[in-house]
């Protein structure tokens, strides 16, 4: 057994999400298990005495220098809410994440995919149209993983990040995805 999969249970993490630059669907794919949760943000979130946090989060691939990020979380009854802003952005999120943990699925408001993707919309990160295409496919993915004991995250990337940097942020989606599931399923 991995030391990964060992720090955050036996329930993979499926991530699904639309990306604004190609404007897709994609997943669900399983994150990889040396995607480790950040040990500095787990604690962080721990000690936030309510339901919300924000803060700087550094992620980069092994061997690259760190890029600092932001994060906006909001712990809710059914899932963890995140936005992700690079550290210079004031034109918006580069990413938007919903974090369903298996033992919350059960409490998931029927609305969920409406509310999310009205809420992508309402920052920007949705352009007129794609609605309806990304609400059809999170509640595609939701049903489909109802029997599931998997942890689901969906992820709505904005394309206000530079493409040639992509996957320093999919390093910092994946990253907080799996801090997220273990803060949230304790």
């Amino acid at each position: 057994m991995s030391r990964f999969r060992a720090n955050r249970g036996a329930e993979p993490i499926l991530l699904c999400g639309w990306d604004s630059r190609s404007e897709t669907w994609y997943g669900p794919n399983e994150l990889s298990y040396s995607t480790t949760p950040d040990k500095r943000l787990l604690q962080a979130l721990r000690d936030t005495p309510g339901k919300s946090w924000y803060g700087p989060v550094k992620c980069g691939d092994p061997g690259e220098i760190a890029t600092r990020f932001f994060a906006l979380v909001h712990d809710l009854p059914d899932c963890a809410i995140a936005s992700i802003y690079c550290g210079e952005s004031k034109s918006g999120p580069a990413e938007i994440l919903a974090v369903i943990p298996a033992d919350r699925r059960s409490r998931l408001r029927s609305e969920f995919a409406f509310e999310f993707v009205a809420f992508a919309h309402f920052l920007g990160s949705l352009r007129d149209g794609a609605e309806l295409q990304v609400h059809d496919a999170m509640a595609e993915a939701i049903a489909g993983e109802s029997g599931s004991t998997g942890n689901l995250v969906f992820a709505i990337g904005t394309a206000l990040w530079p493409a040639d940097r992509d996957h320093v942020l999919s390093f910092c989606v994946e990253r907080i995805a799996s801090t997220l599931c273990q803060w949230i399923s304790l």
